[in-house]
């Protein structure tokens, strides 16, 4: 069992981590309904600039319900650095995978802990992730998959019309290995150390990496010729 925080201190760390940084979610794109709480808002935290920001291994920030309150998805602090521990009130938090997969836990200041792994157990398996962007049929990083609360059941992150997506600014670029913003010959290298496996990438290099014609998730030699035309087309 996870070991409660108190409330009031959750909220003013999960604030004042936010304020830090505005939010890289879209701000169109930005609901998300859960089945018995319904919409939650990932920019506008309680209609301020506190909300989430999607990193390249955590998420960290707020949720808003209007029926539910705040929801605390990590404090952008964890404890390795890395990846929140989940193992108890001190170091908790959302997680993403190299491939894009979510896991791990927020809290409801009003409905408890979301599990976002929740989602692959639900029928058909739905896990939360990050999707790639596929353009020109989706330009942006979305969101897809479902999280669970015991309090709230099903938070759905999958709407074909209503989602969360990230803002153009944080979005990856395709062939942009050194999230600089652009495809150019500064890329070669981090993409060539990412084929020799001399390095890991995260879900955003993988997202800019894996240029394949079927893309696998991993940023390997297959990719090699789709990278090198995409850096010459441009």
């Amino acid at each position: 069992m996870l070991r409660l925080i108190p409330i009031a201190a959750l909220i003013s760390l999960a604030l004042f981590s936010v304020s830090l940084a505005q939010s890289s979610i879209d701000p169109v794109n930005k609901f998300a309904w859960g089945e018995n709480v319904g919409w939650t808002n990932w920019r506008d935290a309680d209609s301020t600039d506190a909300g989430v920001v999607v990193g390249p291994t955590f998420l960290r920030g707020l949720i808003w319900g209007e029926n539910i309150g705040y929801i605390d998805v990590g404090d952008g602090s964890p404890n390795n650095g890395v990846t929140y521990a989940n193992v108890d009130g001190s170091d908790f938090g959302v997680n993403i995978d190299a491939d894009g997969a979510l896991h791990g836990l927020a809290w409801g200041e009003n409905v408890g802990w979301i599990n976002f792994d929740g989602g692959a157990s639900a029928v058909p398996p739905m896990p939360a992730r990050v999707e790639c962007p596929v353009p020109p049929a989706m330009p942006l990083a979305r969101l897809s998959g479902y999280a669970w609360g015991e309090n709230i059941g099903w938070l759905s992150l999958d709407d074909a019309t209503h989602f969360v997506s990230l803002d153009a600014v944080s979005s990856p670029v395709l062939c942009d290995m050194n999230g600089d913003g652009l495809d150019n010959g500064d890329d070669i290298q981090p993409f060539i150390d990412f084929v020799l496996n001399a390095a890991t990438p995260n879900w955003l290099e993988v997202c800019s990496g894996d240029v394949e014609n079927t893309p696998d998730l991993m940023i390997d030699i297959d990719d090699l010729q789709n990278f090198v035309d995409c850096l010459l087309t441009d």
